[in-house]
């Protein structure tokens, strides 16, 4: 059922008098739970929709065309959490103090079709797999970790097997389409368990079109945790090796790499970031996996259009992770000094707030930007922020915003897109 807080003027569902508070039981007679049961069943021409009023149950019919909105509004849908326990999760290794939906463990299939958000399939029943393939919830993206049944429950704190590859064939065998990821740990689920895990999943390869392995991130707030090995530069150098073999052996059903590895691991190594067709369609660029080699593209195919010089002299100081500024340097900076009248320097900030071992720049806080940019802010004419430090709401994960920032520091702050003529025409005004 979904309580309808409000309707769209001129939609269908003011036509049939439908009123907030009203509660949607059906569409012609199929039970409509969620919003993705009201997207899913909405779509047909005619409905026979059965709405619940005060206790009254009413029934109205509906003729529109086949892509028109009902013009239903609902309550915010409730997320559902996750019920493992994962001895990585990154969730558990925030400090306290934050606000709340920081603390959230999401596990929901139905923001994983819409959104792409990781799930387990640890605590799905057979209602909701099949609710899966009925409504065709494609591609869906599933956090495996290790097909192991043992090292399952290591990673997960389950006593019992959660039926893992029986649900995989489930999916697949119904033309489900996943994207998987594996975060890997030290000893725990690298080596023989990682190649027989990539191994398990190559058998589904029509529908798992991806395998992005990415490396695990420790903070310091770790304390009642287990205990577990980060990742360095020499293991990387072996993850690279390994995927160099698992390319040659694994290609999907539409002849791409079947496994990439995070950007992360390149950089550690410090070895050369692989070219485009290493990234197929960059089907898990959101995952860390091609966001180096997109941005270079990007950016060597505006540089040509890049000015001579600006205007006026521009001194402008652009904040990044500690792990991205030596790439930054080498690839970009150049270029940029071409441009006469620009002045550009990278500042990489120390993550004082999860540690240093977290060193991307998607993880960088307010505060920390704050802290080792204030005694040197006024000599710039404005800071550029790295791309993806800030979430939907527009501010660092705690909760302090560029404007915010920018009035403490007293100079402008622009945030980067990895669209550097932006930037120069920003300096040039």
């Amino acid at each position: 059922m979904l309580k309808v807080i409000d309707i769209t003027p001129d939609s269908p569902a003011e036509k049939i008098g439908a009123l907030p508070g009203d509660i949607i039981i059906s569409f012609n007679e199929e039970e409509v739970n969620d919003f993705l049961d009201y997207m899913f069943y909405q779509s047909e021409e005619y409905l026979e929709i059965h709405i619940q009023r005060d206790g009254q149950d009413l029934y109205s019919p509906i003729e529109k065309e086949y892509d028109e909105e009902l013009g239903f509004v609902f309550e915010q849908p409730k997320i559902r959490g996750c019920g493992n326990k994962c001895v990585f999760c990154f969730i558990d290794q925030n400090p306290k103090g934050m606000r709340e939906p920081i603390y959230f463990h999401d596990e929901d299939y139905r923001y994983s079709f819409l959104y792409g958000n990781f799930i387990t399939l640890t605590n799905l029943k057979q209602k909701e797999l099949t609710r899966i393939v009925r409504q065709k919830l494609s591609p869906l993206y599933v956090s495996i970790h290790a097909t192991d049944a043992q090292v399952r429950k290591d990673i997960f704190c389950h006593k019992i097997d959660d039926q893992l590859m029986e649900k995989l064939e489930f999916l697949t065998s119904h033309g489900i389409l996943i994207h998987a990821q594996i975060v890997l740990v030290p000893g725990m689920n690298d080596e023989e368990i990682l190649d027989q895990t990539i191994e398990d999943l190559y058998k589904f390869k029509q529908e798992i079109l991806s395998v992005a392995i990415v490396p695990v991130g420790l903070t310091k707030h770790r304390e009642g945790l287990p205990e577990l090995k980060s990742i360095d530069s020499e293991y990387s150098k072996v993850i690279i090796q390994d995927s160099e073999e698992w390319n040659k052996k694994y290609r999907n059903i539409e002849g791409d790499p079947f496994v990439t590895i995070a950007d992360e691991f390149f950089i550690q190594a410090d070895v050369k970031i692989p070219n485009t067709n290493y990234y197929g369609p960059y089907y898990q660029i959101e995952n860390g996996v091609g966001l180096v080699r997109e941005m270079l593209d990007d950016f060597n195919a505006e540089k040509d259009e890049f000015p001579v010089s600006i205007p006026n002299p521009k001194k402008v100081l652009f904040i990044t992770g500690k792990m991205a500024r030596p790439l930054l340097e080498k690839k970009i900076k150049p270029a940029l000094d071409q441009i006469k009248n620009l002045d550009i320097e990278f500042l990489d900030i120390e993550n004082k707030f999860y540690g240093e071992l977290v060193t991307v720049s998607g993880l960088l806080t307010g505060q920390d930007i704050l802290a080792q940019t204030k005694e040197i802010s006024a000599n710039y004419d404005f800071l550029v922020l790295p791309p993806r430090c800030l979430n939907t709401d527009g501010v660092f994960l705690d909760d302090i915003s560029p404007d915010e920032l920018a009035k403490q520091l007293n100079v402008p702050i622009i945030c980067s897109n990895n669209n550097f003529m932006e930037i120069i025409e920003y300096a040039s005004k």
